[in-house]
């Protein structure tokens, strides 16, 4: 959440605060919190103006037994679920997510650990801790980004026009693609072995179904040391296609496949042969239409929105003044960035959230090659250095934990962190940051943390329109604040037997015979149902 404007003196904002929210008729507050967001245009739900399939069509049926097969990870040890469960928010419960080689691949959330493979076995990654970069983003109201859905933009949309997801503009992917102005190439990829946008992506793609395929291809998410001859991230989303259809290279690898007939109906196209059916845009594309049904806005928010005086509570009126209001009307201005009804304005911004884990190789020295530059990994522009798009913050009570690091396990962690960040990481402790995945990686953490602190300073004293600033709230404000966010949480996302349609069950097709079955750190299945 980013909450902007320079601190006013304590007097002054008090004021303001009083003068602004202090109301013990409930009509004067509602009155207020209206007339504050009216000129804002919100319709309480994203959804609308969009298309988007229901989940019982053939096309997010077929994502959806795509999403839970570890057919589509290199050793068969992983499936998009793993990291992306509808049960954990859409995420994985964990700071840093664990991919490939976990102890236990079907123990999923608090719990997973990564086996100490030793150096033989990923040896770029280390051995022990988790070996991917990041938190694991929600999949929760995917079909809602329009220019990208990864941390960093890895893979965007060149118009990120509203409301099309993206369909209408050339997807980009330019870490393994040749140069475009303002574009790097990850310095991995032999510029040889660069694939051309048309090749990788068809026309009309959306954002989403652009990323379908991306985490099969890297080695700590989904491919381990598999496919080792292969020479670039399409050529391993390929050849996860041909194992998927059963052809070319692909032959063979699923001694049960029943896939073909399920892409036939879903593409409603009886003719065309596997190796055109079976394409890794078309596998891309239908995770991506299952992963676009999980919309879930139907919150007390937006029954507030549409006239429901009643939908939420006093404190969480209060909380959206602090929310929506400017710091000099008494507020905190978090909608500058958080904006419109889903809640982001999709930019990338500079917070200064603590860096662990095992960064992107981003080297600042040639004793420091382990930091994460955010959008700076991805364009050549330093201003973009520790630079992270706006999370979205529909759900967000059960997306957690917070930051693109999860280094904040509550949402009173990284609302105090907005409020002060130079605060929020004098008083942070790299030792006791959990995962329950085993020691995370703070070589350097401290030093790559500090450099983004002292970039969030730069951008301040040069009075960047936008930059975070710190704001004083009171501890009572505070909960305010997390009580207007908590109204933005669908009653579903929190409700397993809600879920469970998200979920396959036993009596769904098992294509083959691959569909992972997720459990928790006690052993229990995480849904009963899933596997015969």
């Amino acid at each position: 959440m980013q909450l902007r404007h320079a601190l006013l003196p304590a007097a002054l904002f008090a004021a303001a605060l009083f003068t602004g929210c202090s109301s013990n008729n409930d009509e004067s507050l509602d009155s207020k919190v209206r007339n504050t967001i009216a000129p804002l245009g919100l319709k309480g739900d994203p959804a609308e103006g969009r298309v988007i399939p229901p989940l019982g069509d053939p096309l997010p049926q077929l994502g959806k037994h795509l999403f839970f097969s570890k057919a589509l990870s290199a050793n068969y040890d992983t499936a998009c679920v793993t990291c992306h469960h509808p049960f954990f928010g859409g995420g994985d419960n964990l700071a840093i997510p664990v991919g490939v080689d976990a102890v236990d691949a079907d123990l999923f959330g608090p719990g997973r650990l990564r086996a100490n493979k030793g150096a033989t076995q990923l040896p770029a990654f280390g051995i022990g801790d988790p070996p991917m970069p990041r938190n694991s983003p929600t999949v929760f109201g995917l079909a809602f980004w329009d220019k990208s859905i990864t941390w960093d933009g890895t893979v965007f949309s060149e118009s990120g026009t509203a409301l099309t997801s993206g369909i209408n503009s050339r997807i980009v992917a330019p870490l393994d693609t040749p140069p475009m102005i303002g574009m790097l190439t990850h310095p991995s990829i032999p510029m040889a072995n660069a694939i051309p946008y048309e090749q990788k992506f068809a026309a009309g793609m959306s954002i989403s179904a652009g990323h379908g395929l991306f985490p099969a291809a890297v080695r700590p998410a989904m491919r381990g040391n598999g496919f080792p001859t292969l020479t670039n991230d399409q050529a391993v989303r390929e050849r996860i296609a041909a194992r998927i259809g059963g052809y070319d290279a692909g032959a063979g690898d699923l001694p049960v496949n029943n896939w073909v007939p399920l892409f036939r109906t879903a593409f409603n196209d009886n003719t065309s042969p596997p190796e055109k059916l079976v394409s890794a845009n078309n596998v891309s594309i239908a995770i991506a239409a299952y992963e676009r049904t999980m919309t879930f806005t139907d919150n007390p928010w937006k029954r507030y929105v549409k006239g429901d005086d009643s939908a939420i509570g006093e404190a969480a009126k209060r909380g959206a003044l602090l929310f929506y209001r400017p710091v000099a009307d008494g507020g905190a201005n978090c909608a500058s960035c958080h904006a419109g009804d889903f809640f982001t304005d999709e930019k990338n911004w500079v917070l200064a959230v603590p860096q662990i884990g095992r960064g992107k190789g981003d080297r600042n020295s040639s004793t420091d090659t382990n930091d994460d530059w955010g959008r700076g990994h991805v364009v050549s522009d330093e201003a973009e250095k520790w630079a992270y798009r706006t999370p979205t913050l529909l759900n967000v009570e059960v997306t957690g934990p917070f930051g693109h690091t999860g280094v904040f396990p509550t949402l009173e962690g990284i609302v105090r962190h907005h409020l002060n960040a130079e605060q929020s990481i004098n008083g942070f402790s790299y030792a006791t940051v959990s995962t329950a995945a085993g020691p995370l990686n703070t070589t350097n953490a401290p030093a790559h943390t500090a450099l983004a602190l002292q970039r969030l300073r730069e951008q301040r004293t040069a009075n960047k329109p936008g930059v975070l600033r710190d704001v004083s709230l009171t501890n009572e404000q505070v909960s305010e604040l997390i009580e207007f966010m908590k109204t933005l949480t669908d009653p579903c996302t929190k409700d397993r037997a809600c879920l469970a349609k998200w979920v396959p069950t036993a009596t769904d097709p098992n294509p083959d015979g691959r569909r992972i079955c997720p459990k928790d750190s006690t052993g229990a299945l995480l849904s009963p149902g899933t596997c015969s």
